[in-house]
């Protein structure tokens, strides 16, 4: 009997463990380069349906290479930005797709808080290039994300995707990726925080 009422006893202690969380761990991974100190971010995953977006390729090829990487469709695809600790300025490379792609995005101002910074903190932005998933997270219901930064990107990329022009062009499923880089990127401009760069000049030392 004394036996039965221990391990009831213990299966009771068993059950009442520590409550679950049920959040993931921050998503940051941080390494020096050099000087320069660099955080990736992740924004999170999108899934990508790899069989209607590759060329070339049947629908079993893909799917054959892809289970050989233990793989399916739509496949998990990560989302990271990268931010760059001069030690005199901060910049960030993308800012991830904010509200624009899914809930499986939109964490990168979470995880850079996670990191130990501030938005406010954030110098410059460079935009390798102006798609939503790289520059979703520059705004949030209007309102810039990043008040302090200069955001750069291409003059090649604005002449494409801030034009009016190709805007009322662009075929209607299309429209909404340029809708998108404009509302992106206004409250810089209003700001006087936006400066495009031509070539392959260096946008800051180092």
């Amino acid at each position: 009997y004394l036996l039965g009422a221990a391990l009831a006893v213990m299966s009771l202690q068993v059950s009442a463990a520590a409550p679950q969380v049920k959040s993931p761990a921050p998503g940051f991974y941080r390494i020096m380069l050099g000087s320069y100190e660099i955080t990736v971010l992740s924004d999170g995953i999108i899934r990508l349906p790899a069989d209607k977006l590759l060329l070339n390729s049947s629908p079993k090829q893909i799917e054959t290479a892809l289970a050989e990487h233990h793989q399916s469709l739509p496949v998990a695809t990560s989302v990271n930005a990268y931010l760059v600790n001069t030690g005199s300025k901060l910049i960030l490379i993308d800012t991830g797709a904010g509200t624009l792609l899914g809930d499986g995005l939109g964490k990168l101002v979470a995880n850079l808080k996670a990191a130990g910074y501030q938005p406010q903190q954030v110098d410059e932005i460079y935009l390798t290039h102006m798609h939503p998933d790289h520059l979703g997270g520059l705004t949030q219901n209007g309102v810039a994300m990043f008040p302090n930064a200069v955001v750069r990107a291409s003059q090649q990329d604005v002449d494409f995707w801030l034009s009016e022009s190709r805007l009322k062009q662009a075929k209607t499923e299309d429209k909404a990726s340029f809708e998108r880089a404009m509302a992106a990127i206004k409250p810089y401009q209003a700001a006087g925080h936006f400066t495009p760069f031509n070539g392959d000049g260096e946008l800051s030392p180092g």
